[in-house]
């Protein structure tokens, strides 16, 4: 009897230790926001106690005079029996959320297209990297816009190239400046204003090709030659019409010293007056003194005031 209720106890025991260890089917990151859970059944087949009914015999004393027989009688008893059946039990089943799929202990977003320069960031939706847009990735940027999904617009000026990935702006010759807005300083010109202009005479170079945009009077690749005799002014368009053999000054027209009127036709200046085009008051007062006279008709500074008799023997 004691080797039964021994045997008894170890199985009710050993399916009571079975019943109490987790039963573990986890492989996923629980902490994963992209793991989902839900409880789920199934069966299985266990061995069960309950309690079996059962008519104990017993023997008392029968209800007779002497009592020297004994009668039989049966109680009503239970024992605990054992037997296999099937059972329902539950669990936690932990799956990847929808849109989802499972890389190790770790749920990863799916995108049925292949994102082509990016990465899957949510289910079929791609993070770009930057100079790239499209549903999928695969579109490069236009020349306005730069930055992750082209979604920042570019500020570059003067036809500058926007950099699709950093958004920085590649000027073209003759401009500088964070978005090209600004033309290369005076002197400097070409790609990335590197280059020295190379004008004479006041000349302006183009900030773009260094073309020399001569100052009038001047003409020449870099503008160092003067206007041929006879024209003068921008560009040397312009034609001189002196006579006596007078020559033009070649920035603005104006007739050689000592002879005056448009083209240059009336010989000396006026009394008190000297200079070009007989523009200056002559200091002279004394009496008999030329109110001008020519000394050197090449440098206009040694113009001087002189005796009508000395005036008389240097021209005539």
């Amino acid at each position: 009897m004691m080797a039964e209720l021994t045997g008894y106890y170890m199985m009710v025991l050993s399916t009571v230790v079975f019943w109490s260890l987790p039963y573990n089917t986890y492989s996923l990151n629980l902490d994963d926001p992209n793991v989902c859970s839900h409880w789920e059944s199934y069966s299985r087949m266990v061995t069960e106690s309950y309690s079996h009914r059962f008519d104990q015999i017993y023997y008392t004393n029968c209800p007779d005079i002497l009592k020297w027989f004994k009668c039989t009688t049966y109680r009503e008893m239970y024992r605990t029996a054992y037997r296999r059946g099937e059972k329902i039990m539950y669990r936690i089943k932990s799956q990847c959320c929808p849109g989802f799929f499972e890389i190790g202990e770790m749920c990863a977003p799916h995108c049925e297209d292949s994102c082509v320069h990016g990465s899957c960031m949510a289910p079929n939706t791609c993070r770009c990297e930057p100079g790239w847009g499209g549903y999928n990735c695969s579109s490069a940027c236009d020349s306005d816009h730069w930055g992750p999904h082209c979604s920042n617009r570019c500020q570059c000026k003067n036809g500058a190239l926007c950099n699709p990935i950093t958004g920085s702006c590649i000027c073209t010759p003759g401009y500088r400046g964070w978005r090209c807005e600004a033309q290369c300083e005076t002197g400097s010109y070409g790609n990335g204003c590197q280059w020295t202009c190379q004008c004479q005479n006041g000349a302006i170079c183009h900030h773009v090709t260094g073309e020399c945009n001569c100052s009038p009077g001047y003409t020449g690749t870099l503008c160092q030659d003067e206007c041929p005799v006879g024209t003068f002014g921008a560009g040397c368009a312009k034609t001189c019409h002196c006579m006596n053999n007078s020559k033009c000054a070649h920035v603005n027209g104006t007739c050689d010293a000592g002879y005056t009127g448009e083209k240059c036709d009336i010989r000396l200046c006026p009394d008190d007056r000297y200079g070009l085009r007989c523009e200056k008051n002559c200091p002279c007062h004394a009496p008999r003194t030329l109110r001008y006279v020519v000394n050197d008709l090449t440098d206009f500074n040694k113009l001087y005031c002189a005796r009508i008799n000395t005036f008389k023997q240097s021209v005539f």
